[in-house]
């Protein structure tokens, strides 16, 4: 084996990987929540939705990003699975505007004559303190790093007519008839197992068959591998989501293995199509084959799409009884949101959908605790009240902290801009949650204390309670009621909500500061009053306590 060439291969390999990563994180960057905007209001319907996948592969040129961000969306419950099956269906037309970018441009011309002054311009770009500039200075590092990887690609293959020994091994194989076709397609799919980016291992083949050293049927059995391994991406991402985000990655899978299914049936009626509209013998000019590829590679995504864009409720039937039946057996949870933490398939645009949407989950979810509160103070006692409030504010302690890793993670990895804001706002807002659950807790443990001493509120305090737990629904209703127009927290950040938070939380101290006085009156100084004004002024604490940390989560990113 020529080590000296497979360390050349792979060094150009990580070059193009490094610059495609770069350069879709960027664009992502770039575009921010105008991304996630776009993505939420272009799935109306499956035609909207393949569109939207679409044009945001096509941009941000990486379908994986797409594919697992998709996968994020589903598992915050952002958009349904019938929404992300169109979308994932768009991402797999979008993917092959790389392979076409590759052929008009990466056998052409001189690769390091633009793609060198590229990684200039980034690198200056990139030491602006603006966060678009910054943005696009990464874009243009990655997209000249992209080429780079290539040319190094395309020149550590050498042209098997000058050098037919090199690649000896790969031609041995290629001569057994429709088992070539299976055997490569076997090759494309654990190569984009193995490199995660399909745009990639489109590229290699391309580079390959350009070189001579497969025939054009062995590329296209490549090219139908690799839509399988492409798949491998969302599937690693949804391992540590809900049900709803295994769906979308299973869906994913089920959709391109039935495209190769009939692709391979259909092959040489198929190919026979591509070879016709393009001209050129790929068999004997090896200029006409990156376009043969291209070609392949956009009509099978293309047809696929139409094929199966009709049967997206069918898709979704099938891959939730998969799932739902195995999850059945582990007792998993359907709807819970679950934070995705798969590693190098994580992103910035990722992290925040779902940090955004968990926060707002936990924030709703706090509501029962003053549902629960509200009947354990104005209602008989109920001893299994108070068993509900003590264990979820338990289960709050635990996505606290949960939550907390994430970000701590996110940040680790080098937050900046606008996110760096958000990941702050949602630290404050988690953290005032949990302090919230831990109030309720409180006012819970303390019942059930009285409950035992067989002390009560009397008939004033308790009005004044009422009152109390009627500021604090209030208040609540301005924190959720906005929380659910918006896809943000920045709706917040609208000064009328934001006076209307503030003259709750004034409503509650003058309420607390005139129940206080009454309570040094002479008449609860007394033994038989004076417990029951003390169990009062402890409760008053913590609901005056409840109303401030509502306040704080209003106010968490100034």
């Amino acid at each position: 084996m020529n080590w000296s060439l497979l360390i050349q291969v792979l060094g150009g390999l990580g070059i193009f990987i490094y610059g495609m990563k770069l350069l879709s994180e960027s664009l992502q960057r770039v575009a921010g929540d105008r991304l996630r905007s776009f993505l939420s209001s272009m799935t109306r319907n499956r035609v909207s939705a393949v569109f939207s996948g679409l044009f945001i592969t096509s941009t941000i040129q990486s379908s994986s990003a797409t594919t697992v961000l998709v996968v994020g969306f589903v598992n915050a419950g952002l958009i349904s699975l019938a929404q992300a099956i169109g979308v994932i269906m768009g991402a797999n037309i979008g993917t092959t505007i790389t392979a076409w970018i590759v052929s008009f441009l990466g056998f052409k011309f001189n690769i390091a004559s633009f793609a060198l002054p590229a990684v200039a311009a980034g690198v200056i770009l990139n030491f602006s303190r603006k966060e678009s500039r910054s943005g696009w200075g990464s874009f243009l590092i990655g997209f000249g790093f992209l080429f780079l990887g290539l040319d190094y690609l395309k020149t550590s293959v050498p042209d098997s007519a000058k050098d037919p020994d090199s690649f000896l091994f790969l031609q041995q194989y290629t001569n057994m008839g429709f088992n070539t076709i299976l055997l490569f397609v076997l090759i494309g799919a654990l190569l984009t197992i193995v490199i995660q980016s399909s745009s990639a291992s489109t590229t290699i083949t391309i580079t390959l068959a350009f070189s001579g050293y497969i025939p054009i049927d062995a590329a296209y059995g490549m090219i139908l591998g690799e839509n399988i391994g492409t798949t491998i991406t969302a599937n690693l991402a949804a391992i540590p989501g809900n049900r709803n985000a295994k769906k979308a990655a299973l869906a994913h899978t089920l959709f391109n293995v039935f495209g190769v299914v009939w692709a391979l049936l259909f092959f040489k009626l198929f190919t026979g199509i591509v070879d016709d509209l393009i001209p050129g013998d790929p068999l004997t000019d090896k200029e006409s084959t990156r376009f043969h590829i291209s070609l392949f590679h956009t009509m099978f995504n293309i047809t696929n799409t139409l094929i199966l864009i009709w049967f997206v409720n069918t898709i979704s039937k099938v891959v939730s009884a998969i799932v739902d039946g195995l999850a059945s057996k582990t007792g998993k949870d359907k709807d819970s949101i679950r934070l995705l933490q798969a590693g190098s398939v994580k992103t910035t645009e990722l992290a925040m959908v779902e940090l955004v949407e968990f926060t707002k989950k936990i924030i709703r979810d706090t509501y029962d605790f003053l549902r629960l509160t509200e009947q354990i103070l104005l209602q008989p006692y109920d001893a299994t009240r108070i068993g509900q409030v003590l264990k979820k504010e338990e289960e709050l302690d635990q996505v606290r902290t949960e939550v907390l890793t994430y970000l701590n993670q996110i940040q680790e990895t080098g937050v900046t801009g606008n996110y760096a804001k958000d990941v702050l706002g949602i630290m404050e807002r988690v953290k005032a949650v949990e302090e919230m659950g831990d109030n309720f807790a409180s006012i819970a443990r303390k019942m059930r204390k009285s409950h035992r001493q067989k002390v009560s509120l009397d008939k004033t305090f308790g009005h004044s309670v009422k009152d109390q737990m009627d500021l604090l629904k209030h208040h609540y209703d301005i924190l959720l009621v906005n929380l659910d127009q918006s896809e943000t927290f920045d709706i917040l950040g609208n000064p009328q909500i934001r006076n209307q938070s503030r003259e709750y939380r004034f409503q509650m101290i003058r309420s607390i500061k005139k129940n206080d006085s009454k309570v040094k009156k002479k008449k609860y100084q007394k033994k038989d009053n004076l417990m029951p004004a003390l169990l009062y002024r402890d409760i008053s604490r913590n609901l005056d306590n409840i109303s401030r940390l509502l306040n704080a989560a209003i106010y968490a990113d100034v």
